[in-house]
């Protein structure tokens, strides 16, 4: 969706991006320097060298080893039960992990946008609690004609959820990777974990119960068995890392409202009905006002 990718050789690849700035980029390799300093049981990407060529931006990176997890799966080489847990283990490193240095005057992953923002995602924030509830606002703000018709409680939920924000609020604080998929996890032919990659989407520095509700959420959005996936992840999520399935919810109904316009304004694609369709469960509902 960002671009191509190209191997160069055994250790390293070159991307070309089809609209990431040249600033953005310096931005992302500051970061992913800064996360590279972490003791993860799995490597990060790491940008070497960022270059402009005919107005396109070019970056070579270093390749990171692997297959990805969907590939795994969909082969048989790994079960779904030891994919289920691999991924938890994931969730479970970076909560482990703690936040990251400062770069410059903010620590390194709060100076990050979200998806389209052209601001920092703490922009006038002083915590997580504010700076997620603020995004809600405004990108609820930016679509509510298209919301507004489709969530059947839409004004309710969002005056609930800056509130319930701060109550299910862990305290604890570390990276978020924010877009923890299958396709984004990579593991060797046995199935051991060798690497996590495409952070930027929604990495930020935050509760790492967020990043597990929207971990477990994504694992399986489309599949005939996508709900029940859902709730088995928060039920083993809960069992491992000892987040409420109260804060799992207020998280999942946090991340519907701020990307459910985030591939398509008018709400047309499947993105949005799922989004949606999250919104308008009983159970997320519940989590927010009762």
């Amino acid at each position: 969706m960002e671009g191509a990718v190209y191997a160069i050789d055994h250790a390293r690849v070159a991307k070309i991006w089809v609209g990431e700035s040249e600033m953005s980029l310096q931005q992302d390799r500051t970061f992913y320097d800064t996360l590279a300093v972490k003791s993860f049981r799995f490597a990060t990407p790491r940008i070497l060298e960022v270059h402009l060529i005919e107005n396109r931006c070019v970056t070579i990176e270093q390749r990171l080893p692997g297959t990805t997890m969907s590939h795994h799966l969909r082969s048989g080489r790994i079960t779904l039960d030891r994919a289920r847990s691999t991924f938890v283990d994931v969730l479970a490193d970076l909560a482990a992990s703690g936040p990251l240095p400062a770069a410059r005057i903010l620590p390194a992953a709060r100076v990050l946008p979200v998806m389209d923002e052209h601001i920092t995602h703490y922009h006038a924030a002083q915590n997580f609690p504010e700076a997620l509830g603020a995004l809600v606002q405004r990108r609820v703000g930016r679509f509510r004609q298209v919301l507004d018709s489709a969530v059947e409680a839409l004004d309710a939920e969002v005056d609930a959820l800056r509130g319930r924000l701060y109550e299910i609020d862990t305290g604890d604080r570390t990276v978020i990777h924010g877009d923890l998929t299958l396709d984004n996890i990579l593991t060797n032919d046995d199935g051991a974990l060798t690497a996590v990659l495409d952070w930027g989407f929604f990495t930020t520095e935050g509760d790492p119960a967020f990043d597990a509700a929207v971990a477990a959420s994504i694992f399986d959005m489309y599949g005939e068995s996508a709900l029940d996936t859902e709730l088995g992840l928060y039920t083993e999520i809960e069992e491992r890392l000892g987040y409420s399935r109260e804060a799992l919810l207020v998280y999942r109904a946090a991340y519907s409202l701020i990307t459910a316009n985030a591939y398509d304004a008018d709400g047309n694609d499947g993105h949005f009905a799922w989004c949606v369709a999250a919104l308008n469960r009983p159970d997320v509902a519940r989590a927010l006002i009762g």
